[in-house]
């Protein structure tokens, strides 16, 4: 999933995906006229994935659903890319002994953001137990 990130909606490998699951594409505009930017939605459900686009149909964020929910089947946590963790303990553990740079929620244990270098990864648990992993473009203006 990881190597998707960035690429444009109409991109041959995106489109392979979208048609492969026969997903159809939900655009979501401004209908307040809040200035927000236009989405594009792709639920993957039976693959328990959504993609969601910015205004300039570049995938930004992929939300992975390692629990079933809200009509989502359960992700293959293989197919991810990145390291997967059964609890936030075990997540934290590992960010200390990599060194690496990352959120936690306040109070801890509700979820847990590794700050990449490009991207970063979004883990949230729920009753103790990881839910959902979200891989997104970095904020910060990495390459």
């Amino acid at each position: 999933m990881l190597p998707l990130l960035g690429k444009a909606l109409k991109d041959d490998e995106i489109i392979d995906i979208l048609e492969r699951y026969g997903v159809e594409v939900v655009y979501s505009f401004d209908r307040l006229h809040e200035n927000s930017p236009d989405i594009y939605w792709a639920p993957i459900k039976s693959a328990g994935i959504e993609l969601r686009f910015n205004e300039h149909q570049l995938l930004e964020a992929i939300f992975c659903y390692v629990s079933p929910r809200e009509g989502f089947s359960a992700a293959s946590t293989e197919t991810i890319g990145v390291p997967v963790f059964a609890s936030f303990a075990l997540a934290e553990q590992a960010c200390l002994r990599n060194g690496v740079n990352y959120q936690v929620s306040a109070p801890p244990g509700h979820w847990l953001k590794v700050l990449g270098s490009g991207y970063d990864t979004h883990y949230a648990f729920d009753g103790g137990c990881l839910s959902m992993v979200t891989l997104m473009q970095s904020s910060r203006g990495e390459a």
